[in-house]
Order: structure tokens, then sequence, then C-alpha cells
């Protein structure tokens, strides 16, 4: 009988898995996980996110065990132990999905090529939805995204028969993978806890998610996104889920719904970036904003990280993220702000605020959180707007973000007595630190840099010239030597599966698709700030009776407020 190895990586799922649902039907199946140690020891490793993958290795083992099989653990280099469990097995080859979540992934894959290939072995690598190796226009990928969500989903094997004599280590621990648990609570890992927050979006959510987005103590957000980064849930099953409400009589309902599919779509995009571009992990994507270096006070960066800035939004922000990850309610606003905050008005390199946010995030992504770091602090400025969102992390952004004051008392509990209408005052009197920067001098700073190095550019038809490219050594930003467990990153020039972009071979039909990359496909208009009102709350049954006793006229659809491709996502 057949014999495949099954490599999971960013898809611990049985449902919607294309390489262990061909692997099945074909005979007999090794599905394995590697512990690596380059990634668990990656600069930006995030002790939290590993601690929610080992929960998700224990129900893809649980539910592998139901159907007959079991879930090989192994510690150390994939491009050893792989070949050699071939070899061992006599397994016919691997199957699995390509990996572009970092330049480390595409290294370690080519290396596996060619260990593979000295050996006359064989690896079928299987494309994950919406995922492509041609570089085509992005109103085209769009259509494709679109089409591959709406293709059936992969059912899971009826059985997997996995030899009795292939050995595996134990599920370990945090601290047996050399991490420390920093005492973020972590939520049940596997496929039916992400389906029931998938449920529970649309029972109890979906009526004001759209609404509600950019308010974190609203708690909005669907909770789904720590499960869909490491595939416990596939993107295509979330949009079957969600699509089935974009027709449902409730106007608020088939909003949200068509929101959130925008969400999911819009991060296969940036994935759909980092793959053609991987050197958007190290750099920003024009090189004259990294050539002309950045500013970097180690106190305000601390004092960033801890919640000290003196501005209540931002230090919410702060603390919030490092005790629960941010996966619920630090959204998409909050951690807008918040990175603003470092890179446009402490005028620090953006990277630094990556790096902080990876070492955190319960959500961590490479190509989301990089990408959209960078474009807080306009260094992937689209080629055709001349603007750049720096928001004002005093009355303006609590009135957006905060009205009511609840993020920001929650989680400065020294503030919990302050009138919301002072909050955004001078809070010395309350004991809470001074601002640590005055904002119209720090932006009017941030608005001229920019503009100086955006001229070089701006409105350029041609833009390859300045985009920056893949560095000889690709270190991990903020890795301060070579060690053993990294050796991978001594080497130049390394070859990458899948490969980037040779951005100095691009021919002219190639350049301009590129380019619908990195404009803006939305109307963005700058925001008119709001002034700081205590808001009065309805009950959520008296809001709802209030909204659905008006008519829906299809000019509300048309008229509802569009969140930006800037703010989505981050």
């Amino acid at each position: 009988m057949p014999l495949t190895v099954v490599w999971f990586r960013q898809d611990l799922r049985i449902h919607d898995c294309e390489p262990l649902q061909r692997a099945a039907r074909r005979g007999q199946v090794i599905p394995i996980y590697i512990f690596e140690r380059s990634l668990l020891h990656h600069p930006e490793a995030c002790p939290a996110q590993i601690a929610f993958t080992l929960e998700c290795l224990k129900s893809l083992d649980l539910d592998l065990r139901k159907l007959g099989g079991r879930l090989i653990l192994k510690i150390g280099n994939p491009t050893e132990i792989l070949p050699n469990l071939i070899a061992e097995s006599q397994a016919e080859g691997i199957y699995a999905h390509t990996d572009c979540d970092r330049i480390y992934c595409r290294v370690r894959d080519a290396k596996l090529n060619v260990a593979l290939a000295e050996r006359q072995m064989k690896i079928r690598w299987f494309e994950p939805p919406a995922s492509i190796d041609e570089l085509i226009a992005y109103p085209k990928y769009r259509d494709r995204w679109y089409e591959d969500m709406n293709a059936p989903i992969a059912p899971p094997p009826q059985r997997i028969a996995v030899p009795d004599d292939i050995t595996s280590e134990p599920i370990p621990t945090l601290e047996e993978l050399g991490h420390k648990s920093d005492l973020k609570i972590i939520p049940a890992g596997g496929t039916e806890p992400a389906r029931s927050l998938l449920k529970e979006f649309f029972d109890s959510k979906a009526e004001s998610y759209y609404w509600q987005l950019s308010y974190p103590s609203a708690e909005a957000t669907t909770g789904l996104s720590p499960y869909i980064k490491v595939g416990a849930i596939s993107i295509r099953e979330c949009v079957q889920f969600a699509k089935a409400f974009t027709n449902d009589p409730d106007f608020r309902v088939r909003r949200s719904s068509k929101q959130l599919i925008s969400r999911l779509r819009w991060g296969s995009g940036f994935h759909q970036r980092f793959r053609y571009i991987p050197q958007l992990e190290l750099r920003s994507l024009y090189s004259i904003f990294d050539d002309e270096g950045w500013e970097f006070d180690l106190e305000c960066y601390q004092k960033w990280q801890q919640g000290l800035t003196g501005f209540p939004i931002v230090d919410a922000a702060a603390r919030c993220l490092q005790a629960t990850g941010g996966w619920k309610e630090l959204n998409f606003r909050s951690r807008a702000i918040y990175s603003s905050f470092l890179s446009n008005l402490l005028g620090m390199d953006w990277r630094y605020g990556a790096l902080h946010f990876m070492q955190h995030l319960l959500d961590a992504d490479c190509a989301i959180d990089h990408y959209q770091w960078a474009m807080q602090a306009g260094v992937t400025h689209c080629v055709d707007k001349s603007w750049t969102r720096i928001y004002n992390p005093g009355e303006v952004a609590i009135a957006r973000c905060d009205p009511e004051g609840k993020f920001i008392k929650r989680w400065l509990p020294e503030l919990s007595e302050v009138p919301i209408e002072k909050l955004a005052g001078n809070l010395q009197m309350y004991g809470y630190p001074a601002p640590m920067l005055d904002y119209k001098q720090a932006r009017q700073k941030r608005v001229k840099q920019l503009e100086r190095q955006r001229s070089a550019f701006r409105e350029q038809e041609n833009v390859l010239p300045y985009l920056a490219r893949m560095p000889e050594f690709p270190i991990p930003f903020a890795m301060s030597d070579f060690n053993e467990q990294s050796d991978w990153i001594s080497e130049r020039n390394p070859r990458l599966f899948p490969e980037g972009l040779d951005l100095n071979r691009l021919d002219t039909e190639q350049a301009v698709n590129l380019r619908t990359w990195l404009v803006a496909h939305v109307e963005i208009k700058p925001h008119k700030p709001s002034s700081l009102k205590p808001r009065v709350e309805q009950s959520s049954s008296k809001a709802s009776q209030k909204t659905s006793n008006k008519k829906t006229k299809p000019k509300e659809e048309a008229q509802a407020v569009q969140l930006s491709l800037f703010e989505t996502l981050f």
C-alpha cells in the first residue's frame, strides 16, 4: 500500500486540508509536525502563540486518532528529519502546503528540495487557497481569491492509517521548548473552538460588528485570528460560512458578513505581497526610508512598550497587548493608534514596533503585522496617494476609539475615577505621567520628513528602481549574532522556495502588474475628527428594536462608512 508523509505547518486541521485528503486517499499516511529551533528561537517568537500552537496540536492529534491515525512529532531540522523518515519508512514522498510565512521558511524549503533531489526522493507542494506563484494584477488576484474561496471544501479523510512502527516524541511543554509562560490566557485550540467562535459571531455580534469594530471595549471581532494563523480553520471555511449571511434579511448582518469576507481577503492579499516581495519582512518597501536611517531612543521605546507615554489610549493598548496577546480586545484601530505613535510621533523604526508586537500577539502573523506596521509608518506609501494617517493620540483618538472610556479605564485602573471628558487633558494631578511629546510638533516633523522622502518616487510610473532589494544576508531584525540554531542566515543570497520576484528582471508587463499591488484600490479620505463627548449607551435589545423599525433603503448601504484598506486587519 502506498505510504505518504504529510508535513503539517500552518494548516493544523483535517478539514479543507488537501495534502492530507490526497495522501489518505492513496493509502497509508505519516502525519508529522516538526518543532524547528530556528523558529522557536527566532527574535520574534511569541511564547503565547507557541503555547496556543501546542493546544492546536493536541486537538489535531485527537482528530487524527478519531480517524484511526495519530500525529507524529519530531524536534529538529526538517531538511534532515524528513529525508531520513522517507528512507526509514520507505514512503513514496511528501505532501505539504507551500509556506511563505517567513524568509526562513522559504530558505528551509529550498534546502529540503535540494536534499530530497540528491537522494532521489519526491515532494509534492500544494498551493493554499488564494496563494499563487504567477505575478498578476491585483484586480485579477481579487477575482482569483473569490474563485478559490468558492471552490468546494476538501472533506476530511474517512480513515487515516499510520504505520505502527513510526515513533513520535510526546507533545512537549512550553518550557521544554525553551520558553516560559508570560501568563497570557491561552484559548482552547483546534477546529471546533474556532467553529464555535464563528457561530457565536453570527449569533451575537454580526448585527453590530461593522459599526463597533473601531471600539476595542465592544470586543466586536470574531476572535478567529489565532486559529486562522496556525490553520486550525481554513479561510475558505470561514468565507463560505459568512457567505450564507450575505443575503440575510437584516441589513446589519449583510453588511457585517461582507465586511468580514473583505477583511479575510485583505489578509490573503498581504500574504501574496510577501510571496512576491519577501524582503518586506526585513525592509521598508521603498529603500530611501531605511537608507536614511531612523531615530532610536531606548528610554522612549521602553516607555512605549510599558504603557508610560502619558497618552491614555496609547498606554491602554500597550498594557492590553502584554496582558492578553491582543487577539480579541486590541482591534485594528487601537493597534493603528499604538503603532503610529512609535513610528510617526517618536520617529522610530517600525521594525522595533513589529518586533514587540510579534513577541506578544497571540495572532502574530508576519506578513499581516509587518505590512501593517510599515503602512502605519508611511513607508509602504501608495504611489497614487500623498498623505499618511497620523493619529492624534489625545482627544481625537479617544473620541474615535473609546468615547465612553471603557477600554482606557479597564487597562489603566489609576484613571478609573477620572471623568470621561478629562481623559484627554492634564492627568498629572491623578498621578499619571505627563505626555512624553507634543503631538503637533511631532506630527509636523514627521510630515515634512515623509514629504521629502516621498518626493523621490511619488507619481513615478516606474517604481522598480526605488523598491528595496533582498539583502545578501537575510538576517532577522534584532538578531545580534549567528548561532548554531540559526546557521541558515550565514549563507549569502540563499535560494528561496517559492522564489520571490527578481525586481531587476521584470519586463514592462510585469512591472505594471506589480504596481497595481502598490496603489490604493479603495477611496481613502482623511478622517474628520469629532469632539470627545460621553455617549449614551443603549441596551442591545433597544438598539436592535430601534434599527429594525426603520425601513432599509438601498441608499443606506451605499452611505455606510467603509473601513479603509489601510486600517483593516491591523
